[in-house]
């Protein structure tokens, strides 16, 4: 298929079209496809033969061992009884997290991938359109002379506001004691 879409490639950008080309073969995948197959191999304990070409080609992974990976983590996880259960609507952060935890993340890097890849993929586009809609908010008027380090500290703060409204109640009393105890306060504000 690599082969059928470089050709597809060369050929519309000999007709004059190079952007359109490019733009042609990077939405010619069918990414919903892809993302089934990921939760098929990452969620599921029967994992589908195409599921794993699926997503071997996409991610250029090679096929035969995910999928030894895949059923070594399905026996670890049936000899160790552990709670965690695949087809009861576990999330692909649970398998993330389990892995983790057991030390399989550097044993069966691959299926830790594709699980790590379905885990931080967003089930909707909404979080990250509201990122760059905080960008507006942030890149004010006054604050146009800040520099590029200080304006991606605040955006991550911005996005992640759940994470930084809880860090502030829990460990408002250690923050203001760390602040108040440096000297030299002018190297806080770049």
């Amino acid at each position: 298929m690599a082969q059928a879409t470089k050709t597809r490639r060369r050929r519309l950008c000999r007709e004059g079209g190079c952007i359109i080309a490019v733009i042609l073969v990077l939405f010619d995948v069918d990414d919903q496809s892809v993302l089934c197959a990921l939760g098929d191999i990452a969620l599921n304990e029967s994992t589908a033969a195409t599921s794993y070409d699926r997503v071997a080609e996409y991610y250029n992974l090679d096929r035969d061992i995910l999928e030894a990976e895949k059923k070594s983590f399905v026996n670890f996880r049936e000899q160790s009884k552990q709670t965690i259960t695949l087809d009861s609507g576990h999330s692909a952060t649970n398998v993330v997290k389990y892995m983790y935890a057991n030390d399989q993340h550097d044993i069966l890097c691959t299926y830790y991938k594709c699980a790590c890849i379905l885990a931080t993929i967003p089930a909707t586009s909404c979080s990250a359109e509201r990122a760059f809609s905080g960008l507006r908010r942030l890149k004010t008027y006054l604050r146009n002379t800040m520099g590029q380090g200080r304006l991606n500290n605040l955006a991550i703060l911005n996005i992640e506001r759940g994470f930084t409204n809880r860090v502030m109640q829990e460990q408002m009393d250690d923050i203001i004691n760390i602040f108040g105890r440096r000297r030299g306060r002018k190297s806080y504000f770049h």
